[in-house]
């Protein structure tokens, strides 16, 4: 699904979730070939400096073969499922017309990481394949159906996630969080590492000659 599509459009509430969520996958579209667009709702403010954490989001993502990185100016903490909210990710839909979209899940306990599923859902009204990624936040709601193998992607988004050095004393970050992480979902699904995404929507376009 994720790696057949030409255009895959990221979308983050705060620097560094893309590449919690998702960095595996995307590095691995990225090496395919595939053009990846990362959005940030937020600058992360509220948990450092709204200068040095998009910094760190844009060295990581370059790492992980992603070049296209935005960020908005949505409140950390305080994102609400407004219009506004809306037509700033729509926008980015209309632009590039991605095939697939990489949201937050609804499932989550962080109210941005909510609210940011629920604008995605109204923004990519039109999108026909919407997967939601998980973050350390999600609750017991959060049940994955699509696993994207990334056995031999943990070391790069690892060093990837290195780059938020200013977020190196949250315990959501750390090498063990990670690699648990992606290990326990390799683990449902018989790979050794894999990161876990909900359906939220998936249409097959049927091409009879």
């Amino acid at each position: 699904m994720v790696l057949r599509a030409n255009t895959i459009l990221a979308v983050g509430a705060h620097p560094d979730d893309i590449e919690l969520g998702c960095g595996g996958t995307i590095q691995a579209a990225s090496k395919l070939g595939k053009k990846v667009i990362a959005v940030f709702m937020s600058k992360g403010e509220h948990s450092g400096n709204p200068e040095v954490r998009p910094k760190e989001s844009i060295e990581a993502l370059a790492m992980l073969g992603v070049n296209e990185v935005y960020f908005g100016d949505f409140p950390d903490t305080g994102i609400s499922c407004s219009r506004q909210a809306i037509d700033f990710l729509e926008a980015f839909y209309i632009a590039n017309k991605p095939e697939t979209i990489l949201t937050h899940t609804v499932n989550d306990i962080h109210q941005d990481h909510r609210q940011v599923g629920w604008v995605s859902m109204s923004a990519f009204r039109n999108a026909p394949q919407i997967l939601a990624y998980e973050t350390p936040r999600v609750t017991q709601n959060f049940s994955p159906t699509y696993f994207v193998d990334i056995t031999t992607s943990v070391n790069d988004k690892w060093n990837a996630l290195k780059c938020h050095f200013s977020q190196k004393t949250k315990r959501y970050i750390t090498y063990e969080s990670m690699v648990n992480l992606a290990s326990f979902r390799g683990s449902q699904v018989n790979l050794t590492a894999a990161e876990a995404f909900e359906v939220v929507r998936y249409i097959e376009h049927l091409r009879i000659p």
